[in-house]
């Protein structure tokens, strides 16, 4: 089994090299801030943990676990939105 902040790091580093070669627009500083906070990656942690058991490479579950730590980032960012949470 892989150690948390090992995944956290190749998470991170395979995030980075991802919006590095992005288009260069308007949303890459705001994709850094929501996706780059500190955070364990714990997400990552437990899907190469179950993906292990399968013998999924693990190139592959940082890939998968990278995308899923996106969309847990766009969905808190998401409900902190005023039209969301309606509160001042």
């Amino acid at each position: 089994m892989k150690n948390l902040f090992k995944i956290a790091k190749d998470t991170n580093t395979f995030l980075k090299r991802f919006i590095q070669n992005q288009s260069k627009t308007n949303l890459i500083t705001p994709m850094k801030y929501g996706i780059f906070p500190g955070g364990k990656k714990i997400r990552s942690k437990i899907l190469i943990d179950f993906g292990k058991l399968y013998n999924i490479d693990y190139k592959v579950l940082i890939k998968i676990g990278a995308a899923v730590e996106c969309i847990h980032a766009y969905s808190l960012i998401h409900d902190d939105l005023p039209c969301m949470d309606n509160d001042n």
